[in-house]
C-alpha cells in the first residue's frame, strides 16, 4: 500500500479554493468562492480586533502548561495552512489541467495558494491570540475547540454546492472540480534544492512551531516581569 506521499496525484481539495482555480474570474462560481472566503477573513480579523492583551497576566499556572503543550495541536489543526504546506513540498502545476478546464492557470493556481495561506495564518493567528488571554484550563479547552469550527466554514458551503442547494451551474462547477488532480512532485535525494523543496512541509511545520512557541515563551516571562505587551500596559493603561 502507498504512503501518503507516494501517491502519484493529488485530487485537488474539495473546498471554495478550487472554484478560484477552475472557475472563470467572472462567474458565479469564483464570486461565491470570493464571498465566503472574504467573510472567513472578515470573522477572523473581527476577532483579532476583539482580543484585548492587557487582560494578559494572572493565569492559572495549569493553564500556562496546557497552552505551552497545544501549541503544537493548535498548529496541526489548521487545516487551510497544513493543506498550503503539503501541496507546496508534494504538488507543482500541470498544464494538462487546461484540457478539463481552461480557467485553471498557473496564476489563478498559486492565487489560490496565496488565499489559502491568508486563511490558514488569520486562523492561527486568532487561536493563539486567544489562547494566551485565556486564564483558566477549561477556557483554553472550550475556546480551542469553539473557534475550530471557523476553519470549516468553506466545507460546509463547497458541500452545499455539491447538493445543488445555490444552482445548477456551481454544482456543474464542482464536479469539473473533482476531476482535477495534480501531479506530485519527485524528489531528488541526489540534489539538495530537491531535498529541501520536498522537505518543505517538514520545514516549514517546525518553524512555524519554533516561532509559536519563542513568542509563547517571551510573552510568557515578559507577563511575569509586568512588562507591556504590543504597547498594552497590563494594569490596563496603554
Amino acid at each position: 500500500m502507498l504512503s501518503h506521499k507516494q501517491h502519484g496525484s493529488y485530487d485537488m481539495a474539495e473546498d471554495v479554493y478550487a472554484f478560484i482555480v477552475a472557475a472563470p474570474i467572472f462567474s458565479w462560481s469564483f464570486l461565491f468562492a470570493s464571498y465566503v472566503i472574504a467573510t472567513k477573513y472578515i470573522v477572523y480579523a473581527t476577532l483579532l480586533n476583539g482580543i484585548y492583551f492587557k487582560e494578559l497576566g494572572g493565569a492559572d499556572p495549569a493553564a500556562t502548561a496546557v497552552k505551552f503543550f497545544l501549541i503544537p495541536v493548535a498548529i496541526a489543526m489548521q487545516s487551510d495552512l497544513m493543506a498550503v504546506y503539503e501541496y507546496l513540498a508534494n504538488v507543482r502545476y500541470d498544464k494538462e489541467v487546461l484540457t478539463i478546464s481552461s480557467h485553471a492557470t498557473f496564476t489563478k493556481f498559486v492565487l489560490a495558494y496565496i488565499l489559502r495561506l491568508a486563511d490558514g495564518v488569520l486562523s492561527l493567528s486568532v487561536n493563539f491570540g486567544v489562547m494566551l488571554v485565556t486564564d483558566e484550563v477549561l477556557g483554553v479547552f472550550l475556546n480551542f475547540a469553539a473557534l475550530h469550527f471557523l476553519q470549516d466554514i468553506d466545507d460546509v458551503f463547497y458541500s452545499l454546492v455539491e447538493k445543488g442547494f445555490f444552482g445548477d451551474r456551481l454544482e456543474h462547477m464542482a464536479t469539473i472540480c473533482k476531476q482535477i488532480s495534480w501531479p506530485r512532485r519527485v524528489g531528488n535525494e541526489d540534489c539538495w534544492k530537491s531535498s529541501f523543496i520536498t522537505s518543505l512541509d517538514t520545514i516549514l511545520f517546525t518553524t512555524t512551531l519554533v516561532i509559536l512557541l519563542s513568542m509563547f515563551i517571551a510573552i510568557t516571562v515578559r507577563v511575569e516581569q509586568g512588562k507591556s505587551i504590543l504597547g498594552y500596559d497590563l494594569e490596563g493603561e496603554e
